[in-house]
């Protein structure tokens, strides 16, 4: 479940950030601290006077030595200042920390916080951290993502309390030359940690609430949340078919839920540009395989075969906010892939939007079918020429990259660097594979264009596939999160359940084209 957490930086100092918190609550200060550095200065030496000498009493008594994101919590119970817990977060060698490990470091504290009773309210002095080549205001944005992604619980549907803490504010302690840019950091972060929880919540929610119509619902939403800047139109089945959407109309021929074609348009306020972002995510909200069905453990948790739509339409509500330089572009064909006597079945030919036939070779793999027509549409329909498609689209990358690590392809070095480069900006891992020619071949058909089932390796042979679908002279980058986008574990900020990946990415990319 989202919930909201409100930033404040200041330069007031310590006692002042106590007192914001109230007399009626008390407050936990992280502190972040460097192996090798005995001496406390700055804040730390302010807290620790504070709390006669806790701080200093722990590192002799008890050896602490802050490596690389070990944790200790002292008990304070000062309650005639507001202050409950102090929470030593090590960062290990000032010379080795990079914005990877801070972040690292931060989940752990967040945790630390989260997990401990009473620690609504965190109070952080961000002046004591110092990376070189990185600004003070990707540190805040760094801090209010994480801090966002921690507080998130995915058991929304759970009538029992669960008795976790969830964050209320959090203070960054700053100096009055860097507050501005420690503000713009905080609201960025905050933005974009929202954005990406409201995707989790999608993921997340079960399939047979999360329709077609659901996300059209959702994007609707974002349009009207925009103020306007997002223009929202959702085609039925009939107008789908009358665009000859073949892939979409094969996929939900079996499915009760119609499907729903979903367009966004934002265009910057001085008017369209030339270069048109176009992005597009996966939508099927339950995907049982078809006639091709899959194994229990395989359909388990197939509600998040809608992660690449979830990733585009959360990206797209961050465009009021940030007012990108650039006229952008999102659809997804929302639909699902159900078992039925009048499913699309195995040998039978469609002919996409495009004009492409496809002979369909297995019916779970659907996904590439409606990206086609995706795909057609936002490039002919909507004249987007740099694309980016998000979908979890095979098993295959998860073999190669694990569940941690995104697989990306592309037509284009540059904006492929571009996308990898807001990926690291943000701490989405992001692994580009390689387009191997000698693997297109793996897509021919004796019987159409095209074949759903292609030869070879899956995740390659699947980009191919999509490739075919991109005009020339076009860019595009395929990120395929089916590793990434949902884990039946909790680890650092992700929870059981959905990641929200490509989010960040996606806004990070709309941020830079931004004055925000």
């Amino acid at each position: 479940m989202a919930t909201s957490i409100s930033f404040k930086a200041t330069s007031a100092g310590l006692t002042s950030a106590l007192q914001r918190v109230g007399k009626s609550s008390r407050a936990n200060v992280i502190l972040l601290r460097f192996s090798g550095e005995r001496k406390l200065k700055g804040f730390a030496h302010e807290v620790n006077e504070i709390t006669g000498g806790l701080i200093a009493r722990r590192v002799k008594s008890d050896g602490f030595e802050p490596q690389h994101k070990q944790v200790s919590v002292l008990d304070t119970n000062l309650e005639t200042v507001g202050l409950d817990r102090i929470i030593l977060v090590g960062l290990g060698a000032r010379s080795k920390l990079t914005l990877n490990k801070l972040r690292e470091a931060l989940t752990e504290a967040f945790l630390a916080a989260r997990d401990t009773a009473g620690g609504e309210h965190l109070i952080m002095p961000l002046v004591d951290v110092e990376l070189p080549g990185f600004t003070v205001e990707q540190l805040a944005q760094t801090v209010a993502e994480f801090a966002t992604l921690v507080d998130y619980e995915p058991n929304h549907k759970k009538t029992r309390d669960q008795g976790r803490t969830h964050f209320e504010t959090l203070t960054l302690l700053t100096s009055d030359e860097h507050l501005s840019s420690v503000n713009r950091g905080l609201k960025v972060g905050k933005l974009l940690g929202e954005a990406t929880n409201r995707a989790r919540d999608m993921v997340n929610e079960p399939s047979d609430t999360m329709t077609p119509a659901r996300i059209a619902a959702i994007a609707r939403k974002i349009g009207k949340d925009s103020g306007g800047l997002v223009k929202v139109r959702v085609f039925g089945q009939s107008e789908i078919k009358a665009m000859k959407m073949g892939g979409v109309l094969a996929v939900s021929s079996g499915c009760q839920n119609p499907p729903a074609f979903i367009e966004m348009r934002y265009d910057p306020p001085g008017g369209g540009t030339e270069e048109v972002l176009g992005l597009v995510g996966k939508g099927i909200t339950f995907d049982s395989g078809g006639l091709n069905l899959k194994d229990d453990d395989g359909m388990r948790d197939m509600k998040n075969d809608m992660g690449g739509a979830a990733a585009v339409l959360q990206a797209m509500s961050l465009v009021g906010a940030l007012k990108p330089q650039i006229s952008v572009r999102a659809v997804v064909a929302a639909c699902e892939n159900l078992t039925d006597a009048r499913s699309m079945r195995q040998g039978m030919v469609i002919k996409t939007m495009s004009g492409l036939t496809v002979e369909v070779g297995h019916t779970d793999a659907e996904g590439r079918l409606t990206l086609a027509d995706a795909l057609t549409y936002v490039q002919k329909k909507l004249g987007a020429n740099q694309l980016i498609d998000v979908a979890t689209l095979t098993g295959s990358v998860e073999e190669a990259l694990g569940d941690k690590i995104t697989g990306i392809f592309g037509n284009n070095s540059r904006f492929t660097r571009e996308v990898l480069n807001c990926a690291d900006s943000v701490g989405e891992p992001m692994h580009e594979l390689p387009m191997y020619e000698g693997y297109r071949q793996g897509n021919d058909s004796e019987m159409a264009d095209l074949t759903n089932d292609g030869s070879g390796p899956g995740s390659i042979v699947a980009a191919w596939f999509l490739r075919e679908f991109v005009e020339e002279g076009n860019t595009w980058v395929h990120m395929d999160i089916a590793g990434t986008s949902f884990h039946r574990y909790g680890e650092g900020i992700n929870s059981h359940g959905a990641t929200g990946v490509a989010v960040r990415t996606l806004g990070e990319m709309l941020r830079q084209y931004s004055e925000v």
